[in-house]
């Protein structure tokens, strides 16, 4: 019986990763990938699509096939492999991984099946952080054990993305590709002292047509990412966890509107949509801040205590203010956040 001491991948990413010990039946080759063969054991690494844009996900696994007529088995633990993806010049895009623990798992193999070592997704936008650069990647994955993988795939334009310029244009939102706002954040104190912090950063760095409508996906160096839209009655964000969309900021609208909204509440055992009463405070609220002077639309969400069974949440009050070139300053709570600049 051989022992192997291979890599358990255990990533906290955004769209999550499986890792399965149990023996499964084998499964049919991904489009693209490429095997090797270690003491009777295949061992291959594949990628479920070698074409990517900004807005796909690149999904990673390493599947081990016994193929000798007696059981296996395979021992898995942290820091014994290494994965990184390059581009055509070299220049390391994102590698990996970043052990979290010692924990040693067993693998048992019967003759002639096969177990997904390890699975992992990267959504191409959280490794980039920008529009990718159209050309051929590279992407190796090596064990300890003496083994080595290589992968190429070309990026470039989801086949989601949008081409043309059909859409909701909101006169608030100018929501567009490579549009970018960043904000001073400043911090409140108990005695009235403001402690001036860093700068955040808000970039749309891509698009696709989804249930009929135009999204852009609004990448954050302070908040989550979130997917956005126009409509014809303001600007909504989507939840993709509970395919939910909700309208958050109402356009054209009337001062001391109320109209539903609402956001998504993790509470440690599922994601729950909570619904509360927005109301709009100003329609031409004069608002100075350092990139300049705005007449804004000021945008309200109140202090709400969500209760689900024996957890209660306290989600605080939010102030928005809206010009015509998007979010120019935001409160929230003892956080105020004021526009520096934008790219347009």
């Amino acid at each position: 019986m051989r022992n192997f001491i291979l890599a358990v991948l255990i990533l906290l990413l955004p769209l999550g990763c499986r890792q399965t010990s149990n023996p499964v039946a084998p499964v049919t080759p991904p489009p693209s990938s490429t095997s090797e063969v270690k003491d009777n054991v295949l061992y291959t690494f594949a990628v479920s699509k070698d074409t990517l844009g900004i807005l796909d996900t690149l999904t990673m696994t390493l599947t081990a096939s016994n193929l000798a007529v007696t059981q296996d088995t395979l021992y898995k633990s942290d820091y014994f492999y290494s994965w990184s993806l390059t581009n055509n010049n070299g220049r390391v895009i994102s590698s990996g991984p970043k052990p979290y623990s010692n924990l040693i798992a067993r693998v048992l193999l019967d003759p002639h099946q096969s177990a997904v070592l390890y699975s992992l997704q990267y959504f191409m936008a959280d490794i980039f952080g920008a529009p990718i650069a159209a050309g051929t990647y590279v992407l190796r994955w090596s064990l300890t054990i003496g083994l080595s993988f290589q992968l190429n795939f070309l990026c470039g334009k989801s086949k989601n993305e949008i081409t043309d310029s059909s859409g909701i244009i909101s006169p608030i939102y100018p929501l567009k590709v490579g549009n970018r706002w960043t904000f001073r954040t400043s911090y409140l104190l108990g005695d009235g002292t403001v402690l001036v912090g860093d700068t955040v950063t808000q970039a749309i760095v891509g698009e696709e047509l989804m249930h009929g409508d135009k999204w852009f996906l609004l990448k954050s160096t302070d908040y989550v990412d979130q997917l956005v839209t126009a409509r014809q009655d303001g600007i909504y964000v989507y939840y993709a966890d509970i395919s939910a969309a909700v309208l958050k900021y109402k356009y054209p609208t009337t001062v001391g509107e109320g109209y539903a909204s609402g956001y998504e509440e993790w509470t440690g055992a599922a994601d729950t949509l909570v619904t509360f009463q927005m109301t709009v405070d100003s329609t031409n609220e004069v608002v100075s801040v350092p990139k300049g002077q705005y007449q804004c639309y000021k945008y309200h969400a109140p202090e709400v205590i969500a209760v689900f069974g024996n957890i209660s949440n306290q989600i605080g009050s939010e102030d928005v203010f809206f010009s015509s070139i998007g979010p120019v300053k935001r409160i929230d709570g003892k956080i105020i956040q004021k526009l520096l600049s934008t790219n347009f």
